[in-house]
């Protein structure tokens, strides 16, 4: 007999072809982080379960698809998606846990997005950290950005290796140890216990991240080696593993409640509006999911200074203004908006396949700009990037986010990329003068 059960079924089935098309696009990887939250979802609903019937999501979901009615970007269609498909499930199976929420966003490319971007000041405070520890000991190391130098090998802490990527797999694993000593115990540990897990968890894996650049340097073992993965892995488990089930364990037996067992909602023959709107919700999720997806840039009209007319002026898509001549090639991408991503020399150039290294802020001009090294294959330039509206130049993420919230400022992300280093400086100069 059709109830509930069967049509809530066939509307996630639903949800989960459409969801498809974002592995096709590349927009989601299946990586380890990923492949451990959908195993971890299953057990965090035997643990937690579902409550009763809710519509909490309604407005999350009519917010979506007015957002996705003016934005083109892949990211609010992403969101769109999940936010339908969770709430389809709320109102017909029941009520999920936050921790299934927190689950879907650490697996999620916006927060592997975020993790990059706003982990990166602290990639470069645990490269001088690493290194002064290092030096403290006796070692004769340079410090050059995210990168340590020690007797011509480079070792750095990098998102693309086991390093700070481990930060979704950290939070996953104080889940995971919450739901099991939940079970276990037959306790309830408070919200705010768990907030504090969480943060400690984020706390272990920095300090994990650190010991594990001193154990690369202490023992020469450099990113081609196959002990690199696994020195990672060693003290993920010893510095972020095993203390968090000690601590998640003491705070279950030192201050979980009792569980109360609730009823769950009763399912029946499904109302006829109800899976008439889920049915229009599907439609709607799927038409914009179809479309063909669009890089979040846009663009007012970039002029330049008379200066600056030496260069060869190109109109890219998606607003980017192109300029090159025979020393320089500059990006400028304007930024539309406080949540949009900038399209940094961290994720285009690396998305070339070149590899980002030797990463630092430095003062030219008055002001701080980030600037690195790029390689590829043999080939080796250098990079400049900063943020500008005009008036302000900085290189801090919530700063720049901040004035386009709160001012409606315009800013754009200026890259500068030359082949010869010593005309790096020159160069980010004029441009600073121009922006």
């Amino acid at each position: 007999m059709f109830n509930e059960k069967h049509a809530g079924i066939a509307l996630v089935m639903g949800y989960l072809v459409i969801s498809t098309l974002f592995f096709f696009r590349g927009y989601v990887h299946g990586d380890a982080t990923l492949w451990m939250g959908i195993v971890l979802i299953p057990l965090l609903l035997r643990c937690f379960g579902i409550g009763q019937k809710s519509w909490r999501l309604a407005p999350v979901v009519a917010l979506a698809v007015g957002i996705c009615c003016l934005r083109p970007e892949l990211s609010w269609r992403f969101i769109l998606l999940i936010s339908a498909l969770l709430f389809t499930t709320e109102t017909i199976f029941g009520r999920l846990n936050a921790a299934i929420f927190m689950v879907l966003l650490i697996v999620s490319p916006i927060f592997k997005y975020f993790s990059e971007v706003f982990t990166f000041p602290i990639r470069l405070q645990l490269s001088a950290v690493a290194g002064s520890m290092l030096k403290m000991a006796g070692l004769p190391v340079a410090i050059e950005g995210n990168n340590i130098l020690l007797n011509g090998s480079e070792f750095s802490v990098d998102p693309a290796c086991i390093g700070l990527q481990m930060t979704g797999f950290a939070l996953l694993s104080v889940i995971f140890l919450m739901a099991h000593f939940r079970m276990l115990n037959q306790k309830s540990l408070p919200i705010r216990y768990q907030t504090i897990l969480v943060v400690l968890a984020f706390a272990l894996n920095i300090l994990g991240n650190l010991m594990r650049i001193v154990s690369l340097v202490v023992l020469r073992i450099t990113p081609d080696n196959t002990l690199h993965d696994v020195i990672g892995v060693v003290c993920l488990v010893a510095y972020v593993i095993a203390p968090l089930i000690l601590v998640v364990r003491y705070a279950h037996q030192r201050w979980g409640a009792a569980l109360i067992t609730t009823q769950p909602s009763v399912l029946r023959h499904p109302p006829r509006f109800l899976i008439t709107g889920h049915i229009i919700l599907l439609s709607v999720c799927a038409f914009f999911c179809f479309q063909k997806p669009t890089i979040n840039i846009s663009s007012p009209q970039n002029t330049l200074p008379l200066s600056l007319q030496t260069y060869h002026v190109k109109k890219l898509q998606n607003g980017v203004t192109q300029a090159r001549n025979g020393h320089a090639l500059i990006y400028i991408k304007p930024i539309p908006a406080f949540y949009s991503s900038e399209h940094s020399p961290l994720t285009c150039w690396t998305g070339s396949g070149y590899h980002l290294s030797r990463i630092s802020s430095k003062h030219l001009a008055g002001v701080t700009v980030y600037t690195g090294s790029l390689r590829k294959e043999n080939d080796e330039l250098h990079t400049a990037w900063w943020f500008s509206d005009g008036r302000h130049v900085t290189i801090s993420q919530f700063d720049w986010r901040w004035k386009v919230l709160a001012e409606k400022s315009h800013f754009q992300l200026i890259n500068v990329t030359v082949e010869d280093p010593a005309r790096l400086d020159a160069e980010v100069k004029r441009w600073l003068k121009a922006f």
